[in-house]
């Protein structure tokens, strides 16, 4: 049965998705990127990551970890060209902060 699941968190998604679940939506909330993660049994595989139960192919789980990354700054990207710099905070350029 195909469910879904929202997270932020980078490992889960990234582990989810090795487990053969896909990336349906990202979305930016509150200064974070909400993956919503669909797929069979993601639930199921949820829970085991949940449990601390979880295997996954570590070369997998890296590759999949730069591609989440990359959507991050993508939708970051996107929503910084959207809406501006965040409204409560300054260019610090001119005090020499990079």
């Amino acid at each position: 049965m195909m469910s879904a699941i929202e997270t932020a968190d980078l490992f889960r998604g990234a582990y989810l998705l090795c487990c053969g679940a896909r990336v349906a939506h990202a979305h930016v909330q509150r200064n974070q990127v909400l993956f919503v993660i669909e797929g069979e049994e993601v639930v199921a595989h949820d829970e085991r990551y949940r449990l601390g139960t979880a295997l996954v192919n570590p070369v997998a789980l890296r590759e999949t970890l730069n591609l989440l990354r990359d959507l991050i700054f993508e939708r970051l990207r996107q929503e910084k060209n959207t809406h501006g710099a965040h409204p409560g905070r300054r260019d610090r350029t001119a005090q020499g902060l990079r």
